[in-house]
């Protein structure tokens, strides 16, 4: 069967990107052989520039005029070689901007769902294309993202599964589980050691804001798995950035701090393997070695360079509470582990399948008594305050991916207005539609269905040809 395939561009203001991008990508597509026409939707008002309605506007029209795919195209990406490859996407969207000249042809974050993007016209009826309700920049690609996954059309393969497991349910305002100090695992944390846990948390916006970063007031806040209470805490935490964070402090009590984004509600191994002979922490979420450097997510250790702090042997350590900071997770525990060695990345899937040796700390919650939790190892009672113990049948996903064909893409160059010196480069506006995604569209509060292609409303202004091959959509929303 043949198809033809619809570029549909957004556009405002960018005459000098559109006059490149229509003869580059032209001769492109020819040379694969794929039937093809431009449509670009050009808003020709004087409000806040709106990219999703415009691709929609565009797709609309590409449908209307017989295309059965379409690629949503940001002007200023031209493809760099024949590999970016535009066929037919079949089963599910797919992804195809992965390396960009802009991040040294890597992408800026691992669900980047921007750029450009293949997507059938079954496919578009079934996300509802984008939402037309982000306005000036940002976030109607995570948006769409979103809605793929809704859809079924992301990746996420189980790595590690567990029936009818003992679970701990923490309910953010009381609940906790008090460990009590031992000599032969305090000891540990200045040496190597390894410790893994399985938790699941949620967000608790009805607490503290989520943290949106085009707020002047961003602040982050973490909410505690682990700790090791009595200052310069050894904490293992989710915050309110999406992230899974893991701190301790070296011996003149700086702080080593690393972080790595995972969605809340979904169930994840997370192992710390530190090597303090060498100096290196390695980071894991499920079998993800990652350390964030300079905001870029990287697959080495983190690096420290003094020895580490020894703890006291008197305070306890706790699960799901920060006696320093008041705070407390929402969210289940499923097991916690603590071996007296490093382990490299060679062996570290011994500690994740529970074939390791070294054993020195080891809760599965499956011996609870009055109101505790045995420590397998030590034979030591932890305290359950306020936790409910349950049954789960745990499924460990890897990180939600679209799915993608790589292509390696030049990014015409232009002002940012994305993240920039710490903040949104557009401020408030950027802040708006990060919170209607994190806070709505994430948590399943908005019907997507009701918003898109389906109330789409402009006015069009007028139909010109730009080329022979490209129709511009002058409108109005």
């Amino acid at each position: 069967m043949s198809h033809k395939l619809g570029i549909c561009i957004p556009y405002r203001d960018r005459e000098e990107h559109l006059k490149r991008i229509v003869p580059h990508l032209t001769k492109h597509l020819n040379r694969q052989g794929i039937d093809h026409k431009f449509y670009v939707a050009h808003q020709v008002d004087d409000k806040l520039f709106n990219r999703g309605a415009m691709k929609n506007i565009a797709a609309k029209r590409a449908f209307e005029d017989g295309c059965d795919y379409i690629a949503w195209h940001d002007v200023d990406m031209l493809p760099y070689d024949e590999n970016c490859d535009y066929s037919y996407p079949e089963k599910t969207p797919i992804h195809i901007a992965t390396q960009l000249s802009k991040y040294g042809y890597d992408m800026s974050y691992d669900q980047y769902f921007g750029g450009v993007i293949l997507f059938t016209k079954e496919q578009v009826e079934k996300t509802n294309g984008y939402s037309n309700d982000y306005w000036d920049w940002g976030m109607e690609d995570d948006d769409l993202f979103w809605r793929a996954y809704y859809e079924g059309y992301t990746t996420g393969k189980v790595v590690n599964s567990y029936n009818n497991k003992n679970i701990l349910r923490f309910n953010g305002v009381t609940s906790h589980v008090e460990i009590p100090a031992n000599r032969r695992v305090v000891e540990y944390l200045n040496r190597n050691h390894t410790i893994t846990l399985l938790v699941k948390t949620k967000q608790q916006e009805e607490k503290i804001p989520v943290w949106l970063v085009g707020d002047e007031n961003r602040q982050f806040v973490e909410f505690p798995i682990l700790r090791k209470s009595g200052g310069f805490n050894y904490g293992i935490s989710f915050n309110n950035s999406r992230a899974m964070t893991f701190q301790l402090f070296d011996a003149t009590r700086n702080p080593i701090y690393n972080w790595i984004k995972r969605f809340e509600d979904m169930w994840t191994r997370l192992t710390i393997s530190v090597d303090a002979e060498n100096k290196k922490i390695y980071c894991y979420v499920n079998d993800e070695l990652a350390t964030n450097v300079r905001n870029k997510k990287e697959a080495k250790p983190l690096e420290f360079f003094t020895n580490l702090l020894r703890y006291d042997l008197r305070n306890p350590f706790f699960l799901g509470f920060d006696p320093q900071a008041n705070t407390r997770l929402k969210g289940e525990i499923g097991e916690l582990r603590m071996y007296n060695r490093f382990y490299s990345p060679e062996e570290i899937s011994k500690v994740f399948n529970n074939e390791a040796e070294g054993l020195i700390m080891d809760f599965d919650f499956e011996n609870v008594d009055d109101n505790k939790v045995i420590d397998k190892v030590n034979n030591i009672e932890a305290l359950l305050n306020d936790v409910v113990v349950d049954k789960d049948n745990i499924e460990i996903v890897e990180n939600i991916l679209p799915y993608r064909r790589d292509g390696k893409f030049y990014c015409l160059p232009h002002i940012d207005l994305g993240f920039v010196n710490g903040k949104w480069n557009q401020g408030a506006t950027t802040a708006r539609n990060e919170k209607r995604f994190v806070n709505e569209m994430q948590q399943g509060k908005i019907d997507y269905k009701n918003d898109g292609m389906s109330n789409l409303k402009y006015e069009l202004v007028e139909t010109i040809m730009f080329d022979e091959n490209c129709e511009m959509l002058n409108v109005k929303l």
